[in-house]
């Protein structure tokens, strides 16, 4: 049977709705999926042979099916042990973030909870939603560091364990690739490559033209070159003392990102991205740009003819270096799963979590798993149906890279959607041509600073 189709794109677009500003839970999905066992009311400590039954509370209503899987499994060895799953958001983290924020304030009984990546994991962390995980590893006798390639903390302690691994790379229409004569880039290739592949690979004019790149609306694209040089959050400078939006390499990425929109015209205008409210997905299924960096959540979408009809081949090159710096470095984040405050059995929560993002990525089949040591192919191949649409060599050596490295983020504060958010707004500014690229980072680094001292430097 056909693997069901991933669709974190909606996770990593999602705007982030702090605790306290929730709002209601109005107009979003509640789907509920019992499995295993008898449900019961949980009450304290169980026995063995007890049942016990946990909620399990989650967006992603496209995976209902293989979560039962994995619950099914796990039930195997653990019969006194079932899972409801509780779905809100239908595929829309935002929206479930509306709903399940006020039900943690209310004090509703949940255990398992989940975030689309680190800043709305460290913001419901910091505000006491998630318990600490320390103590249930100790009590297991492993450290998360050997257990896990992702380990990320909110003040110094430990709320949520990761999985569903999202690493950024470039995806190419690889029809144009042979239409205008380019190779497959190189592992080691550059930004002013990719801005020569721009331009090589930029068609037509008007309403019909194609474009050689497109990015987004979220604030990685406007610092995305630091990736390959600066060590952590291009926010944020090293010791978390300050703002780093005049940082040169800053300046210098968004000038870059202006010169491919307004100079080469060959990068759908922010402008345009804005305005027409676009969609990054309809825009490379629909052949009307070659070029998209994104990350490997979209690898089970490039062979769905059902729902994003096409007939090109995508394949891949890895995140360009900037300037001199080495390449391979690939930003990578994940999604990260907690036990609730309200849990009634935070122990056997824990012990499910602890499955569920080992062997149980595995059951599901939809993205990498953030065990250490894995072979991301492995989680690769289980996505493509039909590699008749996607190159899978190219992904397994961009996947497989020597040089690769991850740049996980240690800087990120509770209030980082907030920095991020004033950024994007700023550096608007600038690529809409209404502000000079000196007056916008001016302005980037005195309201990041007062951000960082009304909300504190952690």
């Amino acid at each position: 049977m056909k693997k069901t189709k991933k669709l974190l794109a909606t996770v990593l677009a999602a705007a982030l709705i702090p605790t306290t500003l929730a709002g209601c839970g109005g107009g979003t999905k509640n789907e509920t999926n019992a499995v295993g066992g008898e449900k019961v009311q949980a009450q304290g400590t169980v026995s063995s042979d007890e049942k016990v039954n946990l909620r399990f509370v989650s967006w992603q209503t496209a995976y209902k099916d293989l979560d039962k899987k994995v619950a099914e499994e796990y039930a195997k060895e653990h019969p006194n042990v079932s899972v409801t799953f509780d779905y809100y958001g239908d595929m829309t983290a935002p929206e479930y973030y509306k709903k399940v924020d006020l039900m943690v304030m209310g004090g509703e009984e949940m255990d398992i909870l989940m975030a689309s990546a680190y800043p709305e994991h460290a913001q419901r962390a910091g505000s006491g939603a998630y318990l600490p995980l320390e103590g249930f590893f100790e009590k297991e006798g492993v450290k998360p560091e050997d257990e896990y390639s992702i380990v990320q903390k909110v003040n110094g302690k430990m709320y949520g364990i990761p999985g569903d691994l999202k690493s950024w790379f470039v995806m190419i229409n690889k029809n144009y690739l042979e239409e205008a004569g380019l190779p497959v880039p190189d592992l080691n290739w550059t930004w002013d490559d990719y801005r020569e592949y721009a331009k090589k690979l930029t068609k037509g004019e008007g309403a019909d033209k194609r474009y050689g790149s497109y990015f987004h609306t979220n604030g990685h694209f406007d610092y995305m070159g630091m990736w390959s040089n600066y060590p952590d959050n291009p926010m944020f400078n090293a010791d978390m003392t300050a703002v780093n939006f005049d940082h040169p390499m800053f300046k210098e990425w968004l000038q870059f990102r202006y010169d491919l929109e307004q100079v080469d015209k060959s990068q759908v205008s922010y402008s345009d991205v804005t305005s027409m409210n676009m969609n990054y997905r309809d825009k490379f299924f629909k052949g009307e740009i070659a070029m998209l960096p994104m990350g490997n959540w979209m690898v089970p979408e490039l062979d769905d003819q059902d729902k994003y009809p096409h007939d090109f081949v995508t394949t891949f090159a890895p995140m360009p270096a900037w300037k001199d710096a080495e390449p391979g470095t690939a930003y990578t984040e994940s999604l990260f799963y907690s036990i609730s405050k309200t849990s009634k059995h935070p122990q056997e929560a824990y012990d499910f979590i602890r499955f569920y993002t080992t062997e149980g990525m595995r059951i599901r089949g939809v993205s990498v798993s953030a065990e250490k040591g894995i072979d991301k192919m492995e989680f690769m191949r289980m996505q493509v149906d039909d590699p008749k649409y996607v190159d899978v060599e190219a992904l397994e050596k961009v996947m497989n890279n020597p040089d690769w490295k991850d740049l996980i983020y240690d800087n990120v504060p509770v209030y980082n959607k907030e920095m991020s958010q004033m950024m994007i707004e700023e550096s608007a500014k600038f690529l809409l041509g209404k502000d000079s690229l000196d007056n916008v980072v001016s302005s980037m680094m005195q309201k990041g600073t007062k951000m960082m001292k009304d909300k504190g430097t952690n």
